[in-house]
């Protein structure tokens, strides 16, 4: 914390911040209006940063820059405050309010169901509450305090908050059953070159973003990117609607009509982790506990055991494209 700054300051800037106006704000507050303005014109003065514009009046504001980074930054002090006071009840086994575990519609949802029934079963007091979501929300949720934890589709761009790689599977092709690539057991990543292609919005699934035209890039494959789709239903209907491809994760198989077919690739390089996403060290009694049955239930994805973890990991979710 900034030296001389009272933590009940990042609170006061932050409803102002808010509110934009003193008199909602002293309200919220249960402070006078006149005692909030000195407080935060002592803050100012303290950073010398001005925060808020003011109008003639005095009562209506405006953010500047610094106060809308200041602001930012205020909320996640105050989140983390009341973080350290729950983790601490927690720990003394003493947690109450939400836990909330959010997921992202990609992953193999036996995943998700076999996370939800541990924890329920080893948990039946707290309430649980287990989130759908897109893989950036979530992270960003984790960021700002609204959920836990979270399992998610690895790689995301986030470097403030740990992930633990847990479950690798291989992208899958869905194609229209009359398409010309139906005729091959296997596609090569090279038939994906100038192919008019459907894939997921990379700003929500990272996977399918930056990291996926990175590696087209590298290996000189060029699709045509003719839709970016929210979902994997959504996906599957261009393809059954329009003919194209389009570039899936495995559980895109459950959701398919038998018009449509599904190949693998020859080539193992379009690949997507399953990961466990925290923020901070792992003190949550609960989380821990998560993290002890997801590490009982997959072999660790690095180093010579990842071939083994993949072979166990097709045994807990076996799951083919003879379609």
């Amino acid at each position: 914390m900034y030296p001389g700054i009272e933590f009940r300051l990042y609170r006061y800037a932050s409803v102002l911040a808010e509110e934009l106006n003193f008199t909602q704000a002293a309200s919220r507050l249960h402070v006078s209006q006149p005692t909030l303005s000195t407080q935060i014109r002592d803050l100012e003065r303290e950073i010398n940063v001005k925060l808020f514009e003011r109008t003639k009046g005095g009562q209506q504001l405006s953010l500047t820059a610094a106060g809308e980074a200041f602001a930012v930054e205020a909320r996640l002090a105050l989140h983390h405050a009341n973080r350290a006071i729950e983790e601490a009840r927690a720990a003394h086994e003493q947690y109450s309010g939400v836990w909330n575990l959010g997921y992202s519609s990609l992953i193999d949802l036996r995943l998700f169901y076999k996370v939800r029934h541990y924890l329920s079963e080893a948990y039946p007091a707290t309430d649980l509450r287990f989130v759908s979501g897109h893989t950036a929300e979530h992270v960003d949720g984790v960021i700002q305090g609204r959920i836990q934890t979270c399992l998610v589709i690895l790689p995301p761009r986030e470097d403030r908050v740990t992930f633990e790689r847990l479950h690798r599977e291989h992208l899958i092709l869905a194609l229209p059953e009359l398409h010309p690539l139906t005729k091959k057991k296997h596609i090569e990543i090279t038939d994906l070159d100038a192919l008019p292609l459907v894939k997921l919005r990379g700003d929500i699934e990272p996977r399918f973003g930056e990291s996926l035209e990175r590696l087209f890039e590298l290996i000189r494959v060029q699709p045509r990117i003719i839709h970016e789709a929210t979902n994997q239903a959504e996906a599957l209907e261009v393809v059954s609607q329009d003919g194209v491809a389009a570039l899936t994760m495995p559980a895109a198989q459950h959701l398919a009509t038998d018009r449509i077919v599904f190949r693998k690739f020859h080539d193992e390089i379009l690949i997507a982790d399953t990961g466990l996403a925290y923020i901070g060290e792992p003190i949550s009694p609960i989380l821990k506990s998560l993290r002890e049955f997801l590490s009982e239930m997959f072999q660790p994805l690095s180093g010579k055991s990842e071939r083994a973890g993949e072979r166990r990991q097709m045994a807990l979710f076996p799951l083919g494209c003879e379609r």
